[in-house]
């Protein structure tokens, strides 16, 4: 069996599901020890184990070594939502006590507006915008509330991880935004302003939760959603690059649930202006590939014509250090993002540069920096940064 018989076969159920239908009976030819294990690991790539066994009986016909496996799954789930919702819902409030307000992004958004059950929208951080100069302010907050900033990978520019201990030794990660996406050339498709000025109440999780309007979602999940098959995607501390995750394609039935006919011309039209046209498409024919999300044909056929140049598409289709550096900052939009580029592809911290060249450890900084500046810069290299 290869993963694609594996991933074939985990959409149609999630298609069942999806449709309240029985699931497909498990394959005779499924039947050896690598085959179940190969079918474990990617129901937990594609983050539906919750989705998967919430049928009564979901799981009945399955192998039972995989089935206690995707059980194991949705208790793990429901045990880290409950720690998360109340340890993010407490340093939302928080961070609301101290002026700062807050928007919801991507997997927590999507939990807490448009699943019946947050614990099915799998996701392993949080993402939470706030305005630049709440900066300051939002630290001491995320200080004072029990959490630490990592040591970010270097090529970050408008965001920061908070680490926070939430018991059951389980530690959460907040990544913490003042720009919606961390790349100069990729907030051209979608401004800040936008995500403020749709803000809409999350009130399942905070009273003083807030979240983006359901197109603006869309378009921020088929960017994130490009940005990781391109360039990789952390699952359980292994990095995997191309795939489509199924879970991806459920968030984008769920968000285009109440479009009417004007709302996807609306999509097709921001598309059209900003950019995005061919990282929708691709996003919207993989759903409708993978459990038969139903697009208009005349919104396909807009995105299809409009997506035949698109710098951001290939911006993020064709990663290398040098090249990205050149792109966002022609991108950058005041003089201050263009130094702070520089300096960042100048002058590497010491930390990133021992691991980069662990066995040049014991060399001074100045020499790993003349070491990084003489390496040619090529195209494959590993890319850790988010969009």
């Amino acid at each position: 069996m290869s993963i694609e018989q594996a991933d074939r076969f985990l959409a149609d159920c999630v298609r069942a599901v999806l449709d309240d239908r029985q699931a497909p009976a498990w394959p005779a030819s499924f039947c050896s020890h690598a085959q179940h294990e190969i079918v474990k690991e990617r129901a937990r790539f594609h983050g539906i184990a919750v989705l998967l066994g919430h049928p009564p009986d979901a799981l009945s016909g399955w192998p039972e070594t995989v089935a206690d496996a995707v059980r194991g799954e949705m208790r793990l789930a429901a045990l880290w939502e409950e720690l998360h919702r109340k340890m993010i819902a407490g340093i939302i409030e928080q961070l609301a006590e101290k002026g700062v307000s807050t928007i919801v992004m991507k997997g927590t958004a999507l939990a807490y507006l448009y699943y019946d059950e947050p614990a099915m929208r799998r996701r392993g951080d949080t993402d939470l915008l706030i305005r630049p100069d709440d900066l300051t302010a939002a630290r001491t907050v995320l200080e004072q509330a029990g959490c630490y900033r990592r040591e970010d990978p270097h090529g970050l520019y408008f965001q920061e991880t908070w680490l926070v201990d939430c018991g059951a030794g389980m530690v959460h990660s907040i990544d913490l935004h003042w720009q919606p996406s961390d790349r100069p050339v990729l907030q051209k498709i979608l401004a800040a302003k936008r995500f403020w000025d749709g803000r809409r109440p999350v009130e399942r999780l905070s009273l003083h939760a807030g979240a983006p309007d359901a197109l603006t979602m869309l378009v921020h999940g088929a960017v994130n959603q490009a940005w990781h098959v391109a360039r990789g995607y952390s699952v359980e501390e292994t990095r995997i690059t191309g795939g489509r995750r199924l879970i991806w394609a459920v968030d984008y039935l769920r968000l285009t649930a109440g479009f009417d006919e004007g709302r996807w011309q609306e999509l097709a039209a921001f598309c059209e202006t900003h950019d995005a046209a061919a990282i929708v498409h691709q996003a919207l024919s993989g759903a409708h590939q993978d459990i038969g999300l139903a697009v208009p044909s005349r919104v396909m056929e807009r995105l299809a014509r409009a997506a035949s140049a698109s710098p951001a598409g290939a911006y993020i289709a064709d990663p290398g250090v040098v090249r990205d550096f050149w792109r966002d900052l022609g991108a950058a939009d005041s003089l201050a993002v263009r130094l702070r580029l520089i300096r960042s592809l100048a002058f590497a911290p010491r930390s990133h540069l021992v691991e980069k060249y662990p066995r040049c450890a014991h060399w001074p900084t100045a020499l790993l920096q003349l070491r990084r500046y003489s390496e040619p810069l090529m195209p494959g290299r590993k890319q850790e940064s988010a969009p």
